[in-house]
């Protein structure tokens, strides 16, 4: 029963990590939005490239929170 209750808690930790990381992915796009005209062209494209490196994040972290909940099915 500790294990069961291991991996919940390790599951809710991963899905707050989600919720941070959508949050970031979401404020960079208001930014750029909000500053677009002002911007320059290295500064649009390192956002961009920290937006892509964020939603890679969360894929990630889907995939791990996926794998841990087919691995509760184990026990």
């Amino acid at each position: 029963m500790a294990k069961l209750d291991e991996i919940k808690e390790f599951i809710g930790y991963l899905k707050v990590l989600i919720g941070i990381a959508i949050a970031v992915a979401l404020s960079l796009i208001a930014w750029i939005f909000n500053h677009y005209e002002t911007l320059s062209l290295l500064d649009k494209i390192i956002t961009v490239i920290v937006f892509m490196m964020d939603l890679l994040f969360i894929l990630l972290l889907n995939k791990k929170i996926i794998k841990q909940i087919k691995s509760l099915g184990d026990i």
